[in-house]
């Protein structure tokens, strides 16, 4: 008697939730990242602040990298598609702080950076 009970209690409950509107997922949540693009042989870097959730701050493409970010889970767990780049070694470092944390990473070159993280370090 007491299942019974619940269950005409719970399934109006259940009907409803099943009839409600999907709200979509939001763009990205909201996080703030500083980041930084330096060569290593050289004593310069530059500095972008790219704001998600919405997408701003003074990254020039920042909707693309809170997508990116957004879809991959963080900056560590970008994979972009791979292009072609130049067998030139000239190492870039690659390092952002954000709210998820400090992402820190060496590459090959510029391109390759770019082929990785797409429009995180673009800029």
């Amino acid at each position: 008697m007491k299942h019974t009970a619940l269950a005409l209690v719970a399934a109006p409950a259940l009907v409803l939730a099943l009839g409600a509107p999907v709200q979509a997922a939001p763009f990205a949540a909201e996080q703030r990242h500083v980041l930084f693009v330096q060569k290593e042989s050289e004593d310069w870097a530059r500095q972008a602040i790219l704001e998600c959730g919405p997408a701003g701050g003074t990254h020039p493409r920042a909707e693309d990298a809170c997508a990116a970010i957004a879809e991959a889970g963080s900056i560590a767990d970008i994979r972009s598609t791979q292009r072609l780049c130049p067998l030139v070694y000239d190492p870039v470092i690659a390092t952002a702080y954000g709210d998820d944390g400090i992402y820190h990473e060496t590459f090959a070159n510029q391109c390759v950076l770019l082929s990785e993280k797409g429009p995180v370090f673009d800029f």
